[in-house]
């Protein structure tokens, strides 16, 4: 199965990072902006063969404009890890017919990209901004990319996760993430679950742009679906051992806005 997926750099979607515009006012300003999508290059994404994915939730908003997923991503016989693989969901309703989707022009790489995940492994992807037109019952994923040889790890230190109450924005989920790995992590996608019993309830992710190797950052984010359970927080590594996988991200007006 071959699809299209957009890509750009110019819009990051849920980025939360101690010391920076919370998580929440850029959600708001994506929502208010939704108008002025940049132009996005798009890229062929051709099934894997022996990467298989299961739909663990699918939860839509309180207002039914949105949608998170939680997508468990399993391989066997790849040949090796895959790095910032591109994937693509596809949320349908009871009829089968597509109600929303993370291939929009415009959407943010760490929407439309899978972390690592190792051969003969699984890993989740959360997707808490979905915009829906109808109400999801199920996902449609297909996942590329090309395996590599180097040394991925499991995922990045997770200390002092916390469901909190912020006076704003209600219900939050806090954490600290170190790199523990030998090299610069790009991209870090911290995911957030809530269950109850087996089954997810909430779901939401922060993005950390760049982590060093030893260093810490403390992120904050919120749910999407319900607000309360037992919570966990996983950050899968984007980068290999020699520094393949995920870019740094491009500055804002782009690649000259780095010289100015």
């Amino acid at each position: 199965m071959r699809r299209r997926i957009a890509l750009a750099l110019a819009l990051p979607l849920v980025l939360a990072v101690t010391g920076c515009e919370s998580s929440f006012e850029k959600a708001a300003k994506i929502r208010a902006s939704q108008g002025e999508i940049a132009q996005a290059e798009s890229v062929d994404v051709t099934q894997l063969t022996g990467v298989t994915a299961e739909t663990v939730a699918v939860i839509p908003s309180a207002d039914g404009l949105m949608a998170a997923v939680v997508i468990r991503v399993s391989a066997e016989g790849t040949g090796g890890a895959l790095l910032w693989a591109p994937i693509e969901v596809r949320l349908l309703g009871a009829d089968g017919n597509e109600v929303g989707t993370n291939n929009t022009p415009g959407a943010d790489p760490t929407l439309v990209h899978l972390p690592s995940l190792l051969d003969g492994g699984e890993t989740l992807y959360v997707n808490d901004q979905i915009a829906v037109t109808g109400e999801p019952v199920e996902a449609e994923v297909v996942i590329g990319g090309t395996p590599v040889a180097a040394p991925v790890a499991t995922g990045l230190e997770i200390a002092n996760a916390a469901i909190t109450e912020d006076p704003s924005f209600g219900t939050t989920w806090t954490a600290t993430v170190t790199n523990q790995t030998p090299v610069r992590q790009e991209q870090i996608i911290v995911q957030a679950l809530l269950r109850e019993g087996d089954a997810v309830v909430g779901a939401g992710i922060a993005i950390i742009e760049g982590l060093d190797p030893g260093a810490s950052s403390d992120v904050t984010g919120f749910f999407t679906g319900g607000q309360t359970g037992e919570l966990e927080v996983f950050a899968p590594a984007s980068n290999a051992d020699d520094g393949q996988g995920a870019p740094p991200r491009e500055p804002a007006g782009g690649a000259d806005a780095a010289t100015t």
